[in-house]
């Protein structure tokens, strides 16, 4: 049962004690909003009114207003709260028996010890209704006063906690204060060199002279300015040193030995040199609805990752192992490192009962907004995969790619999914790990490369007990088995590896090949081998193909940023002709058809970006020559007895060479779904700038998309009749 709380940092959730959270609707939601912050103090009817339903008449806001009332009132009084008091004209909100993250937060930033500032900012876990709006002007406006008061408010509390650490020399904690705050201020040129110092005082000299970079880029793209003199002769200062630094070290490197050199492990059959067990960074700990997530961060290089694993962990214990923590430090070469304990298990809060899949993304996406990374390749193992891919689907405008190793799509067998284990050896799977708990580890199923070395069974036995009590793991491990992400898979669409052991005895090849096929774009490597673990036998193999698929994943350079109009066109009708044709006849008609599609297209001076099933998307500079295209692509396939469908949305997009990509291309195809065969369908970006085109839009529909208030609307496209 949880505590009865109401946050609004981040976006709107609200529950009670006794009740599954309720469900309101934007404008209840948004009144529960405004009434909040206005808590304790009564308001109008007619203000409410006119603040959420102004286009309407009088009777209508009011019956409008009603049923909000009527139904925040059952709401609330189904979940224990009963704070919402109606007194003839007036209604009051009264949030004395609820934990109110609003309230917290002002209470602990307007403290001045760094502990309360550090809490300050654990409960900000976003902007007030992040990605909440209504299509009301009276709501936004004062949505936008709020906003911006509270996020001053998080804003002046990383000033204070960046000045202290400076002060008190605490390098880590400066940079990690210093990271978030330039997440919300990119052009704070104070803070750049805060940073810059911090590094450099780590002995971090190349990610120093790269956040000047950032620095420098951020105030030519956005102001046309270069950085200040101060900035600059940071720079030059910290280049000097890394040059001198360099320079004795290969002063160093050509020095002769002091002594003989230590005889190979391969000739003595040792075990392999891997570095002595480093010291370990340090855990910190954000809020996620009331549960604290442990997190570390290692490592410097230009590109964010988070790492998530399977089942159970301990950011502590992974270090203790020679193989794990090897594997740790090479991530940690070419990216930041990011890692967390899940709810329940290692250092995170414990004992919190079963996750859900979406609560533990928002887990992630929380640790994800302490550390300040809003684009973050996810790194997904075994059970952790889902949860990533839930993650991409749900905010692949904050996924810059995805990578899967040893995951699923499905944790229990079924006829479409014959590779999983069955019911009855998931509870065998269980019945052993509760039998062995506490001993040495059998690495035959996780790591039968292992099985033979005494450290890692004892190290990894150590590992699971450190990281679940054995009831919770067996809890974790069946809740594992329940999970399914199928229907998800055709909505990741960001660049997306997968890796799979040949000889997986938990998970099969078949599994990796599934979601390779099931995700768009998806790359799929198969490695000799039988360990499931990352740790394994093909750990160094497998951060060279992850190292090489991110490098390729993320540009190392900007590309040129283009407004395209995107155009995707779909088969979905076919004559009845062609039912009993022969396979050749049946390929020469598609091939006839393609050759038609694309005639359109180069007459209407459109640019194929990729064929798609029985279709095609395409981009356009103009969106009339996009529409244009489709209704000529429509009456051509037409006449041959075809039905097609369309859609079209115009958008900024990145171009390299020949390539273009982007979330408007991503979108159209999302649009997609929402035409019917023989429909051509637009987003309002394009009917909005199509007056005086000629063309009739009517409305067709409304998708629900984050980040959109009100969603996106929808309009079928069609000519006049003659």
């Amino acid at each position: 049962m949880s505590h009865p709380h109401l946050c609004l940092l981040g976006g709107f959730d609200f529950a009670g004690g006794a009740a599954a959270a309720p469900v309101f609707s934007r404008k209840a939601r948004a009144m529960v909003a405004y009434l909040a912050l206005q808590s304790g103090h009564s308001q109008s009817r007619e203000k409410l009114a006119a603040l959420l339903w102004g286009g309407n008449g009088d009777a209508q806001a009011r019956m409008s207003l009603r049923q909000a009332l009527s139904a925040v009132r059952k709401g609330m009084d189904a979940s224990d709260g009963r704070t919402l008091l109606t007194e003839g004209d007036s209604i009051t909100l009264n949030l004395d028996d609820l934990d109110f993250d609003v309230v917290r937060f002002e209470a602990l930033a307007a403290g001045s010890e760094p502990e309360q500032l550090e809490q300050a900012l654990v409960v900000y876990r976003g902007d007030l209704l992040d990605g909440f709006g209504l299509k009301e002007e009276p709501f936004e406006d004062w949505l936008r006063v709020e906003r911006e008061r509270l996020r001053a408010m998080a804003v002046a509390a990383l000033d204070k906690l960046v000045a202290h650490y400076c002060t008190t020399n605490d390098p880590a904690s400066c940079a990690r204060a210093a990271t978030r705050l330039l997440a919300m201020e990119p052009l704070r040129e104070d803070i750049h060199r805060a940073l810059m110092r911090a590094y450099a005082v780590q002995g971090r000299l190349t990610l120093a002279l790269r956040q000047y970079e950032n620095c420098r880029s951020a105030l030519q793209r956005e102001l046309s300015l270069q950085p200040e003199p101060e900035t600059r002769h940071l720079y030059e200062d910290l280049r000097t040193r890394r040059m001198t630094s360099q320079a004795a070290s290969r002063i160093a490197a050509l020095a002769p030995p002091s002594q003989t050199p230590p005889p190979s492990p391969a000739r003595t059959g040792a075990r392999p040199a891997f570095p002595a067990e480093p010291m370990r960074p340090a855990t910190h700990y954000v809020k996620s609805a009331g549960i604290n997530i442990a997190y570390q961060v290692t490592g410097d290089g230009p590109v964010d990752l988070i790492y998530v694993p399977g089942w159970v962990s301990n950011l502590d214990l992974a270090w203790s192992s020679p193989r794990l923590s090897h594997l740790l430090h090479r991530l940690g070469a070419f990216s930041r490192l990011i890692r967390m304990d899940k709810r329940g298990t290692g250092l995170s809060d414990r004992n919190v009962g079963l996750p859900t899949l979406e609560e533990r993304m928002e887990d992630m996406r929380a640790v994800l907004d302490a550390v300040g990374s809003k684009h973050t390749v996810l790194f997904g193992s075994s059970e952790g995969g889902p949860m990533c891919m839930l993650f991409a689907a749900t905010y692949p405008e904050r996924t810059a790619a995805l990578v899967l190793n040893g995951t699923y799509a499905s944790g229990r067998w079924s006829k479409d999914y014959p590779w999983a284990r069955t019911s009855e050896q998931v509870e065998e799977d269980l019945a052993a790990v509760e039998r062995q708990w506490g001993e040495p580890a059998d690495m035959s199923n996780a790591a039968p490369s292992l099985m033979n070395d005494s450290f890692e069974r004892e190290w990894f036995a150590a590992y699971l007990r450190n990281s679940a009590s054995p009831a919770d793991a067996i809890a974790l491990w069946r809740w594992g088995t329940e999970i399914d992400v199928r229907a998800l898979l055709p909505a990741i669409h960001v660049p997306t590896l997968i890796v799979q052991a040949a000889g997986d005895r938990w998970v099969k090849p078949e599994e990796g090949r599934y979601l390779a096929t099931h995700i768009e774009g998806a790359r799929y490597i198969e490695l000799a081998g039988r360990d499931h673990v990352i740790w394994g036998e093909n750990s160094d193999r497998l951060v060279d193909e992850i190292q090489t698929f991110v490098t390729g994943a993320l540009p190392a350079a900007p590309g040129e940023r283009v407004l395209v109009t995107a155009l995707h066109v779909e088969v979905v009708g076919l004559p009845s002709a062609l039912v009993n044709t022969s396979n050749q006849t049946w390929r020469d008609l598609m091939q006839r058809y393609d050759d038609e599609i694309r005639k359109e297209l180069h007459h209407a001076d459109g640019e194929e970006i990729k064929r798609t099933g029985n279709g095609f998307l395409a981009v356009f500079q103009r969106p009339t020559r996009a529409i244009q295209c489709a209704l000529a692509i429509h009456r051509r396939l037409g006449e041959s007895g075809l039905r097609v469908r369309a859609a079209i949305h115009i958008g900024e997009c990145e171009r390299r060479g020949d390539d273009v990509t982007g979330i408007a291309i991503q979108l159209t195809s999302r649009l997609l779904d929402h035409a019917g065969p023989g429909e051509i369908i637009a987003s309002r970006t394009v009917r909005d700038l199509m007056a005086g085109s000629g063309l009739m839009f009517e409305e067709h529909c409304e998708m629900e998309l984050a980040g959109v208030p009100g969603g996106l609307q929808l309009f079928s496209v069609s000519k006049p009749a003659v």
